[in-house]
């Protein structure tokens, strides 16, 4: 192992095809010593085999498979504390890397020892392979973000995607492992614990991929799996201790508008696949936490239309998904520039 090497924690449950393509991204990146590390949750299909198939000419590759399935977050947390080496990151079995994104995070890294993750361009792409969004592409410059700019700089929605991140091992050592009480956002909490104390270096040079998935967890689980989460990850940042009461105050001040924005939104989009009890939850939440009597009646009203009448759910849901798409395309600059990367 070389003071560069690198673990690329990949946790799995039943996505052996996918999985495939996540491993290949891996081990297809040029100039660096990446240790591939698969932790399966238990799949009890194909994936022992696919693994086991690539590990012949990739050695690199190494599996670990739960005797149950001990979920996602514990399965996460497995994958992170295994890490011996100096850098890792995470990738999701469905999502993969682009090329040299490896070599230049290492490579900037060396250069800003202080440093304590590297974030490139996360592209978000629908199972059509349509670009949806290049969150860091918005950033209004790249290099060297310290506290507390760093911190406030991924609020609003800003955040990079940890798919395309290498951080370095001793972020354990010093801010500890993930909060699993945060549940939904404990990825976001992650990288805010980190920001609000040690700098980190951000480039808009394409470096993975995050695939949105219409069946995933994140896109079906209920109000109760993030927003207690995002409590806690208020709570975290009150009692965060290396900002000051002006720093914690305009990032607490960010983070409520934030779900505000978000419980609108996911009540609004939850509409458009027939969740109905999702939205009234949210709307009971923006009333009740937030005081936000208008959004909050909208929401309900909407919902008991969309119940009552499946005419007006169709119409709704088609008209939701057109006004989706007509924000992707809005981007269209986004398949010129990175279109060619895209593995369709």
């Amino acid at each position: 192992m070389s003071e560069s090497t690198i673990t690329t924690i990949i946790p799995t449950y039943r996505r052996p095809a996918l999985l495939r393509r996540a491993i290949a991204s891996v081990v297809d990146q040029q100039g660096v010593d990446a240790r591939v590390c698969v932790f399966d949750n238990c799949s009890n299909d194909d994936t022992a085999e696919v693994v086991k198939r690539m590990a012949q000419d990739h050695p690199q590759i190494r599996y670990h498979c739960h005797s149950r399935n001990v979920g996602a977050s514990a399965n996460f947390d497995f994958g992170m504390r295994s890490v011996d080496t100096p850098f890792f990151s995470i990738l999701s079995d469905d999502d993969y890397l682009l090329p040299d994104f490896y070599q230049r995070a290492l490579a900037s890294l060396a250069e800003h020892p202080d440093a304590m993750f590297w974030a490139g361009t996360t592209l978000t792409v629908d199972e059509q392979g349509a670009i949806w969004d290049a969150r860091v592409d918005r950033w209004p410059r790249e290099g060297v973000f310290g506290p507390p700019e760093g911190l406030m700089a991924m609020m609003h929605g800003m955040a990079p995607v940890w798919t395309g991140i290498v951080f370095r091992r001793e972020v354990f050592d010093l801010i500890g492992f993930m909060d699993h009480e945060t549940l939904g956002p404990s990825d976001l909490d992650f990288m805010l614990k980190i920001a609000s104390s040690y700098s980190y270096v951000l480039s808009k040079h394409p470096s993975a991929v995050y695939m949105l998935n219409a069946q995933s967890f994140s896109a079906l689980q209920p109000l109760s799996s993030f927003w207690p989460g995002w409590q806690k990850m208020f709570r975290n940042v009150e009692a965060n201790e290396s900002l000051d009461q002006d720093a914690r105050d305009s990032a607490l001040a960010a983070l409520h508008q934030d779900a505000r924005r978000m419980l609108f939104r996911r009540g609004a989009n939850a509409l458009a696949e027939a969740r109905f009890d999702f939205t009234r939850e949210a709307a009971q939440v923006l009333h009740g936490y937030y005081r936000r009597v208008w959004r909050s009646w909208l929401l309900k009203n909407l919902a008991t239309l969309c119940e009552t009448m499946p005419w007006f759910q169709r119409f709704y849901a088609a008209a939701y998904r057109a006004a989706q798409h007509r924000v992707v395309a809005s981007r269209a600059d986004l398949e010129v520039r990175f279109g060619h990367l895209i593995r369709r």
